[in-house]
C-alpha cells in the first residue's frame, strides 16, 4: 500500500455566486485566487490571505455573511509516480468535506459529496495518470443547497439557533451550529476540513477494524473482533491478530486465513484482565491492538493498529414495580456510575483549527474539575480520533450524540441514505475506544415536538410527514446492534423511556432542566426538580476578561451595549443575565462590578443545581451541565471560554463535583416560586472507601460568631448518600447562616438574598511571597469574606489563578498561588475590581 498526502500546494478561488464577493476582492478571487490550506477552510483561508477581519472580533462577523452565499473550489497540482499508478486500485480518501463537493480528476468528474460527518473513498484510478495532475474540488454553498432542499422536500421546524437568522440546517449533514446557535455566530463555510490523500493498494485491504468488548471480569475477559475487508483479487489471504498488554507483553494472538470477498471474525480470551475504569473508579490501562493481512506469501498487504480498553457498559433503565418511573444510570463492569460532567460542542468554530495539544488541555481541563464524563452534543461534529483517544487516557466516559439537534429532519431519500452511511461511518470509527459509554439518537428533537409550538405537534400526530422518529427508533438502534452491540443506545435527550409519556420529564429516563433559566426566574427553582439524570441545565455568565477585552471595544463595555449583545447569542440573553442577577443583587453602577456579579451568578446557580442533583442520589444518577467549553468570544452557559481561560464555574465545579460532597439542601423538593422550608445536610461519597468522621453543623452570625452547634457521627458507604438532619433551632434564621464541615469538606447555607443581607464591612490581612514565576498571595480573614475572588488576568492577560469565590470564617486564611510572567503588587492583586467579594454589595 502506498499513499501521497495532498497537502500542500492547494489554491483557493470562487466558482460561483459571483454577485455576492465584495467588489474589492472579486479580482483576486475571480482570477487566480489565493494560497490555501489543508485542513482548512474557507474563512481561514480569507484570513490567512489578509482578506477578511477575524470574526471573532466586534461585529466583523455581520462583514462576512457573503462567504456562506458562495460556491468556492480549492484545486492543486501533484505528482504521482510511475509506480504508484500500476496498483489494482487508487483511491482518493477524503476524511471531511464540508459539505457539497464535486470533486475532478485531471478533468474528469470522479465524485461527488454531500455529508460533512463522513469520509470518503472514492475511486480515482481511471482518471490518474503518471506525472502531474491537477485535482479540483468546488464545494456549493451550503445556504444555497439547504434553501434547495427545503424548497424540495417541504419545510420542517428547526430551532436553536437563539437571535441569529433562522436557516435550515435539517436539510444539509453539515455541523448544525455553523448556522449560528444561542452561544454561536453564523459562519457558514466550505472546505477540506480534514486530511486528504491517495492510497494505492492491490490484492485487498483491511476496511475496518471492530474489537467488542463483550465480558471484563477481573479473571477474564472476551473481546469479539470482526475485522472486514475490501477485495481487488480472487486470492485469498490470512488475517492475523496480536494483543499486547500495557506493559508490551502478547497475551492473545491468531491466524486464519479468509477467502476473496469475506472479512474475519476472532474471539480473543484475556486471562486476568487489567480493566479499563472511569477516571475516580480504577485506572486506564490500554491494549495494543494489530491486525495484519498477508498474502499467501506471508507479505503484509495491509495493517491496522488500535489502542483498546477492556470493560463492558450497561445502561439500566428498568421501570419501578408498577411500571412507571425508568431508572437511567450506567455501570461499567458492573459497577454503578454516578456521572459528573458538561455538555462538550466544537471548541472553535472552525474545527480543523482544534490541535491535539488543544484537546489534551480542554479534556484535561474537565478531568482537572472532576468530571468524569462529557457529553459530545448533536449539533456540532463527530469529534477526531484525538478527542477519544485522550479520553480513553484520562478516564473521561463520553455519551456521543448522533448529529441531529433541535430539528424535525426528513427520512426520505437522499437523506435516509446520508444518514445510513454517516452512522455506519461513525460507529465503526469509534468502536474501539473504551471512553465510548453511550450512543444517543440525537439532541431535543423528540421533545420539541411536544412543547416547541402547534407546527412541531402537527409534524409528530399528523403521521402526514417523516420527521426522524424513524431514525432515533429504527435505523440508530438497528445499526448499532450491527456493528456495535456492546455499547447501550438511547433514542434522544432528553427522554423517558415511551413515545407514550412526555420526553422531558424528571421521574423517568434523562431530563434537560430549562425552565429554570429560560423563564422560571431564581435560581433556586432548582430546588422544583428531582431528575434521575439531569443530561442538560445551565445559567449564563460572561467570559474572562482578557478574552471579553480582546473581542468587545471599550466603547461597548457595559452589560447591554451593541457590542455585549452581539457576543451572546441567547434571544435577549444580557437582559436575562441581568434580570437574574437583580434576583440576588441592586444593579451595580459599573461594568467591572457587573462583570464579577453575572459570573458569581453562574456560579452559585450552577453550584446550587449541581449539587441538589447529587443530594438526590442514588434517584438521581447524573449531572452534566450546559456546557463545558466555548467555540468564540461570548456570554454563554461555559465554564471555560473560547480563549481556554477558566471562568469562575469552574472553579465551582470543581468543588461541587469533588469525590465527597457535603452540601445544605432543602430537605424536599420545594415547588417553584416558593419559600425554602427546612434544609439538611447531604452527604455524597462518591469514592471506593467509607466517609468516616464526625459532621459539624453550625448557625453563624454575620459578625462570625457562632451561635448554634451540633456534631453528628457519620459513616457513609462507599458510593452511597445520607441525609443528616438539622435541629429546628438551626432553621428558619433570617440574618444569619449555617456552616456544615466533615473533614476538608465545607458548605455553606445563606437563606437570605443578598440585597437583604447586612454584610459586615471586609477586613482582612495579605501577604505575598515570589518564587520565580509564581507568586502565593495569602488572605487573612478578620470578618467573613463571601465568595472572594481574585482575577489576577485583570493585570496579565495570561495570568493563571489556582481557585477562586470562596468564603472564609474570621481568623480562616488561604494562600492563592498566582502563575504571571509580570511582577504584581499585593495592592494590585487586594483591589477592586482585581479583588471582589459579594461583601462589597449587600443591603
Amino acid at each position: 500500500m502506498a499513499c501521497v498526502t495532498l497537502r500542500d500546494g492547494w489554491r483557493l478561488t470562487v466558482a460561483g455566486g459571483h454577485e455576492a464577493v465584495p467588489d474589492d476582492l472579486a479580482e483576486q478571487l475571480l482570477g487566480e485566487g489565493i494560497p490555501a490550506s489543508v485542513p482548512g477552510c474557507v474563512h481561514t483561508d480569507l484570513m490567512a490571505g489578509g482578506l477578511i477581519p477575524d470574526p471573532y472580533i466586534g461585529f466583523n462577523e455581520k462583514q462576512l455573511q457573503w462567504i456562506g452565499h458562495v460556491d468556492w473550489r480549492y484545486s492543486c497540482r501533484f505528482g504521482a509516480p510511475e509506480g504508484f499508478v500500476s496498483a489494482d486500485v487508487i483511491d482518493l480518501v477524503c476524511e471531511g468535506l464540508d459539505t457539497i463537493a464535486r470533486i475532478e480528476l485531471n478533468g474528469t468528474l470522479i465524485g461527488r459529496t454531500a455529508n460533512m460527518h463522513v469520509g470518503h473513498r472514492i475511486d480515482a484510478r481511471e482518471a490518474l495518470r503518471a506525472g502531474e495532475n491537477e485535482l479540483s474540488i468546488v464545494f456549493t454553498s451550503a445556504l444555497n443547497y439547504a434553501a434547495q432542499m427545503e424548497r424540495e422536500v417541504g419545510v420542517l421546524p428547526n430551532a436553536g439557533k437563539g437571535s441569529n437568522p433562522f436557516q435550515a440546517h435539517n436539510m444539509i449533514r453539515k455541523m448544525a451550529c455553523n448556522f449560528g446557535w444561542d452561544w454561536g455566530p453564523v459562519l457558514v463555510t466550505a472546505g477540506i476540513w480534514r486530511p486528504i490523500y491517495l492510497e494505492a493498494w492491490s490484492h485487498t485491504r483491511i476496511k475496518s477494524v471492530r474489537p467488542q468488548v463483550t465480558l471484563a471480569a477481573p479473571d477474564h475477559a472476551t473481546v469479539d473482533l470482526h475485522v472486514d475487508t475490501q477485495w481487488a483479487t480472487d486470492d485469498g489471504a490470512d488475517v492475523g491478530y496480536e494483543l499486547r498488554d500495557p506493559d508490551g507483553i502478547v497475551v492473545a494472538s491468531s491466524t486464519s486465513p479468509v477467502k476473496a470477498g469475506s472479512g474475519s471474525r476472532f474471539l480473543v480470551n484475556v486471562e486476568t484482565p487489567q480493566r479499563w475504569w472511569p477516571v475516580g473508579h480504577g485506572g486506564q490501562p490500554l491494549y495494543t491492538l494489530c491486525v495484519k493481512l498477508n498474502d499467501s506469501d506471508g507479505h503484509t498487504l495491509d495493517e491496522v493498529q488500535q489502542r483498546i480498553g477492556l470493560r463492558v457498559v450497561e445502561l439500566d433503565t428498568s421501570r419501578d414495580a408498577e411500571g412507571h418511573d425508568a431508572n437511567f444510570y450506567l455501570r461499567v463492569n458492573g459497577k454503578r456510575i454516578y456521572c459528573k460532567g458538561a455538555n462538550w460542542i466544537p471548541d472553535d468554530c472552525f474545527p480543523h483549527r482544534v490541535t491535539p495539544e488543544r484537546y489534551r488541555e480542554r479534556i484535561t481541563q474537565a478531568r482537572d474539575a472532576n468530571m468524569n464524563m462529557l457529553r459530545v452534543w448533536g449539533g456540532g461534529i463527530y469529534e477526531s480520533d484525538t478527542f477519544y483517544d485522550i479520553c480513553d487516557e484520562l478516564g473521561v466516559m463520553v455519551w456521543q450524540d448522533f448529529a441531529l439537534a433541535c430539528a424535525c429532519y426528513p427520512q426520505e431519500e437522499p437523506f435516509r441514505s446520508l444518514f445510513e452511511d454517516e452512522a455506519r461511518y461513525n460507529i465503526t470509527r469509534l468502536v474501539p475506544h473504551p471512553s465510548l459509554v453511550l450512543w444517543n439518537g440525537g439532541n431535543e428533537c423528540i421533545w420539541a415536538t411536544f412543547d416547541s409550538g402547534d407546527q412541531w405537534q402537527a409534524v409528530r400526530t399528523s403521521g402526514s410527514r417523516t420527521w426522524g422518529l424513524g431514525y432515533y427508533m429504527e435505523l440508530f438502534p438497528g445499526l448499532i446492534r450491527e456493528l456495535d452491540p456492546s455499547r447501550p443506545y438511547w433514542p434522544n435527550s432528553p427522554y423517558s423511556g415511551s413515545m407514550d409519556i412526555h420526553p422531558n420529564i424528571d421521574e423517568s429516563g434523562n431530563a434537560h432542566v430549562w425552565d429554570v433559566w429560560n423563564g422560571q426566574g431564581d435560581y433556586r427553582n432548582y430546588f422544583a426538580h428531582r431528575p434521575r439524570f439531569a443530561s442538560e441545565f445551565g445559567f449564563h455568565g460572561p467570559p474572562t476578561w482578557p478574552t471579553l477585552e480582546k473581542s468587545v471595544s471599550s466603547d461597548d463595555w457595559q452589560w447591554d451595549s451593541p457590542g455585549m449583545i452581539h457576543h451572546n447569542r441567547h434571544q435577549g440573553g444580557q437582559a436575562l443575565a441581568n434580570a437574574r442577577m437583580a434576583d440576588y443583587f441592586d444593579p451595580p453602577d459599573n461594568f467591572d462590578d457587573w462583570l464579577y456579579l453575572a459570573q458569581l451568578n453562574q456560579v452559585r446557580a450552577l453550584t446550587l443545581g449541581c449539587e441538589w442533583f447529587r443530594a438526590l442520589s442514588p434517584w438521581n444518577s447524573g449531572t452534566l451541565y450546559w456546557q463545558l467549553n466555548d467555540c468564540w468570544p461570548v456570554a454563554s452557559w461555559s465554564a471555560i471560554d473560547s480563549g481556554g481561560r477558566r471562568k469562575p464555574l469552574w472553579y465551582a465545579t470543581r468543588r461541587s463535583f469533588a469525590d465527597r460532597l457535603i452540601t445544605i439542601q432543602p430537605c424536599d423538593a420545594v415547588p417553584v416560586d416558593q419559600p425554602v422550608g427546612p434544609v439538611a445536610v447531604y452527604l455524597h461519597n462518591d469514592h471506593d472507601e467509607p466517609w468516616i468522621g464526625e459532621c459539624v453543623i453550625r448557625l453563624m452570625g454575620m459578625a462570625g460568631q457562632t451561635l448554634e452547634h451540633h456534631t453528628v457521627k457519620v459513616e457513609v458507604d462507599s458510593r452511597g448518600s445520607q441525609q443528616l438532619i438539622i435541629p429546628p433551632r438551626f432553621q428558619g434564621q433570617n440574618g444569619l447562616f449555617m456552616v456544615a464541615d466533615l473533614g476538608e469538606a465545607r458548605s455553606f447555607w445563606f437563606p437570605d438574598r443578598d440585597k437583604d443581607m447586612v454584610y459586615p464591612a471586609p477586613q482582612f490581612d495579605t501577604q505575598l511571597v515570589r518564587d520565580d514565576s509564581q507568586i502565593r498571595l495569602t488572605i487573612t480573614a478578620h470578618t467573613l469574606l463571601r465568595d472572594l475572588a481574585i482575577f489576577p488576568d485583570r493585570l496579565d492577560p495570561d495570568a493563571v489563578i489556582d481557585d477562586q469565590v470562596m468564603t472564609l470564617l474570621p481568623g480562616e486564611c488561604y494562600t492563592f498561588t498566582i502563575t504571571t510572567r509580570r511582577t504584581l503588587e499585593a495592592h494590585e492583586l487586594t483591589t477592586r475590581p482585581v479583588l471582589q467579594m459579594a461583601n462589597y454589595y449587600g443591603k
